[in-house]
């Protein structure tokens, strides 16, 4: 699959992730950085980023790290579970950068393609413009094989 489909699919597929205005800023070999603009539509009732913008933004972000670095694999990522943790109140556009090694990869798909399915699981986290970070989470996607 070409990037440029691939980058369509991570941002066009979900409804949500459509309207959040999500920008894949960094689509690379193992390598991305996505960021979502602060607009009223991510804030919650007490004027801060609303933390399902965090969550999606985490989970997007991972799933295109693996769409980047994996990109002619045979499985696809489903979110099995994330545990996050909200650092400080974000009131500025939010980045989530992830890369991994040529050595992490690698590692990290073993198992997978051993068993033909499995996890794969990503630490990331989430920072503001001023480059706090904000938000940080374990997300556990588990790898099945392209319908």
């Amino acid at each position: 699959m070409e990037k440029e489909q691939l980058i369509s699919i991570i941002t066009d597929t979900i409804p949500w992730v459509k309207m959040s205005d999500l920008k894949i800023d960094v689509f690379e070999d193992r390598h991305v950085r996505l960021s979502v603009p602060v607009v009223e539509k991510h804030l919650n009732h007490v004027g801060i980023v609303y933390a399902g913008t965090h969550f999606m933004l985490m989970e997007i972000a991972g799933a295109a790290l693996f769409a980047a670095t994996y990109i002619d694999t045979q499985f696809v990522p489903i979110n099995k579970g994330m545990s996050i943790k909200y650092l400080k109140p974000a009131f500025t556009d939010l980045t989530c950068d992830l890369r991994l090694d040529k050595e992490e990869a690698e590692n990290l798909i073993k198992p997978v393609k051993e068993r033909g399915k499995g996890d794969w699981v990503l630490d990331m986290s989430v920072t503001d413009t001023t480059g706090n970070t904000v938000s940080s989470a374990s997300c556990n996607y588990y790898l099945i094989p392209v319908p």
